[in-house]
């Protein structure tokens, strides 16, 4: 039987191109959530209702539905993660040898490490940029090479 809709996989196309990053694939998640009449609920505000969700430390989101269900019905519960894996860069990643530039980086998750030699590299995930206000977080994405692992 030919598949003729690709619809599907084409969105999951999509979802995985806006996510570079654990943080991005979060948003990403938390609009579609939004998109589909979700509302996120403040981590410290009401008690949690029907077609809600919630986001902590900017890397992990939790959601739930519960229009309509009995008390008496079972609760499913659906996960996934989405840290892994990636190279982070180290709190003091910057230094020079060997008449280059190094960022210093350290493997989280279970990569695939020979998937990331010998290309070229761009970098996404989150800073926290400082001002005289303050501080907030902006997620980054930036495709061009700027990095090679040799």
């Amino acid at each position: 039987m030919p598949v003729t809709d690709t619809s599907s996989a084409l969105d999951l196309c999509r979802f995985i191109d806006s996510s570079p990053s654990p943080y991005h694939a979060v948003q990403e998640a938390a609009l579609r959530l939004t998109a589909a009449g979700f509302t996120e609920l403040d981590k410290d505000g009401a008690v949690p209702a029907p077609g809600r969700h919630l986001i902590r430390s900017g890397g992990a989101l939790i959601a739930w539905a519960d229009e309509g269900r009995s008390p008496d019905a079972p609760l499913r519960i659906v996960g996934a993660h989405t840290d892994s894996p990636n190279l982070r860069l180290k709190p003091v990643p910057d230094r020079s040898g060997a008449g280059c530039r190094q960022v210093g980086v350290e493997v989280y998750g279970g990569a695939l490490l020979n998937s990331w030699l010998d290309r070229d590299l761009g970098f996404s995930g989150r800073l926290v940029v400082r001002n005289g206000a303050g501080s907030r977080v902006v997620l980054v994405r930036d495709d061009r090479p700027v990095a090679r692992i040799p």
